[in-house]
């Protein structure tokens, strides 16, 4: 509470103390709020007038007053699970396959369930997220990612294991008015799958950050290939790497990305290789998260386009062994043609390569066009026919059978937003477009999301279950957000000066019957 702003603090308080909602508490209100209200409604009352007149004096004491009341429990920050799980009906278990699941019901459940991959760890590091759910009246149930995730991945064990926790929950309580399927990376990853695999157990899906396996692996591919084309052609920097190597493998990458960026030449291909590759022109993942860029002003968009390369890397690196070993190799560069790739990259980006060409003195489009040609030249990549199999079967058609609300970061370098766009494809393909709606964060980072974006996300949703209609346009989400006293939602429309759009096309769309060039038997 004591990182917020005064004004932020006030405001909430009076958000707490003011709204009444017929199926459920205002949100952050604990369950004994209502015998206080009394109490408490004439200082904010009399205090209205002192908040406009910005009194820090007396609203202060009155602030405190009412927060003594009402349990202090107005911020959302960080506790113990045993704080959190106070008055939370709790039961936790381990699937026969490994994997941990666990249920917490509120004692004032206002009879919609939030289902998640990540739900252990949340409740058991009392995370914002976690606390928001609980403190808000929702049933916080889901799983812990299996163990062996990283290098032994199955996307449709995840999705079946979530409605085993609906399962158990409904043994063991009730029937939800709403069960929502929610989750930010792999979890959103595995939202989308529930909404095409598990439709009639699920009522609606929020994915965060979410990606299809094939396509967010070539996508990484692409990246770390024209990268080495440009700065280890014949050297020893890995591109393929096992688990257990990746450590290794991060440490000569990053050696020799400070190296390039040491040099205007080394910036300038490093662009390059990201604008090919549609990664982000603002864009982290790892911290401190990168800063907005000036879109007006090229060094500061430049600067964040190098950095938006070497946090790419950094993830497509580490992250390489739960792509291949399932079953084999799974991404491919084979019939790949990185011209037309460059072609498809945002304007404003390649605008940009352009001038960081001509400004370390390589030349115009003719040197651009030049190294492109030398990433064309650089040995292909073949998948293995067990590998593409594997993940064919289990990659995202579109074909939901209930409402998805998808959202990323503009500024996610780990799982570019660009994805999206293969994902949407998809939907248009099947011809599910009723049911699908996209939404976009003007922040940096992977899962960065804050409370107030997070509640906007789960009254969209659940106002579409209600309704039937959508109402996604940034300025609804960031009133939705604005009015759960939480903070200011930064969602927003995609124009000319985001510094992003969604790709049309984007490079690495794959569908379950495409066909893949120059498969290997291993």
């Amino acid at each position: 509470m004591a990182s917020d702003s005064f004004w932020t603090v006030w405001r909430r308080t009076l958000h707490v103390l003011d709204v009444f909602e017929e199926k459920r508490p205002a949100r952050g209100e604990s369950p004994d709020i209502k015998r206080f209200r009394p109490f408490c409604g004439p200082f904010s009352d009399a205090l209205r007038g002192v908040l406009e007149e910005k009194s820090m004096k007396y609203s202060h004491t009155a602030i405190s007053v009412c927060a003594l009341v009402v349990g202090a429990s107005l911020a959302l920050t960080a506790v113990s699970a045993n704080e959190l799980l106070e008055g939370v009906e709790h039961m936790t278990g381990t699937f026969d396959d490994g994997q941990e699941w666990q249920l917490s019901v509120p004692a004032d459940w206002n009879g919609v369930l939030i289902n998640d991959l990540d739900s252990v760890g949340n409740v058991e590091n009392g995370s914002d997220r976690a606390t928001f759910f609980l403190e808000n009246g929702y049933a916080y149930t889901g799983t812990r990612r299996h163990p062996d995730r990283g290098y032994n991945w199955d996307p449709q064990a995840e999705s079946d294991n979530m409605v085993r926790v609906l399962d158990i929950f409904e043994e063991n309580f009730d029937t939800p008015a709403h069960a929502i399927q929610f989750g930010c990376s792999g979890g959103g990853s595995v939202g989308l799958s529930v909404a095409e695999d598990h439709p009639g157990r699920f009522d609606g899906v929020i994915s965060m950050h979410a990606s299809t396996p094939v396509e967010l692996a070539n996508m990484r591919l692409d990246l770390s290939v024209a990268l080495k084309a440009f700065l280890d052609p014949d050297g020893d920097l890995p591109l393929i790497i096992e688990d257990g190597q990746q450590a290794e493998a991060e440490e000569a990458w990053l050696a020799a990305l400070e190296q390039a960026q040491a040099t205007p030449e080394g910036r300038a291909r490093m662009a390059l290789a990201a604008a090919v590759a549609q990664y982000p022109m603002w864009g982290s993942q790892n911290q401190p998260q990168a800063e907005k860029p000036d879109w007006d002003d090229p060094q500061s968009v430049q600067d964040t386009m190098v950095r938006a390369a070497v946090d790419g890397l950094r993830r497509a690196v580490t992250g390489r062994p739960m792509w291949d070993q399932p079953a084999g190799l799974m991404s491919w560069t084979t019939d790949v043609d990185y011209q037309q790739f460059y072609e498809n990259a945002n304007p404003m980006q390649r605008e940009m390569v352009s001038q960081m060409y001509e400004a370390a003195g390589l030349g115009g489009e003719d040197a651009i066009l030049a190294d492109i040609e030398q990433i064309n030249a650089f040995p292909r990549i073949a998948a293995t026919e067990a590998g593409v199999e594997y993940f064919r079967s289990r990659t995202h058609s579109g074909n939901i059978g209930i409402p998805v609300l998808h959202i990323s970061n503009i500024g996610d370098g780990g799982t570019p937003a660009a994805v999206m766009a293969g994902y949407e494809a998809k939907i248009e393909q099947q011809g599910t477009e009723d049911l699908y709606r996209q939404a976009f964060i003007d922040a940096a980072g992977h899962c960065t999301f804050n409370l107030a974006e997070l509640a906007a996300s789960v009254d969209t949703l659940v106002e579409r279950l209600e309704t039937g209609e959508w109402n996604t346009s940034p300025e609804a989400m960031n009133a939705a957000g604005e009015a759960s006293g939480l903070g200011e939602a930064r969602f927003l429309a995609l124009d000319d000066n985001t510094g992003f759009r969604l790709p049309d096309p984007f490079n690495r769309a794959f569908f379950r019957d495409d066909e893949v060039p120059g498969l290997v038997a291993e």
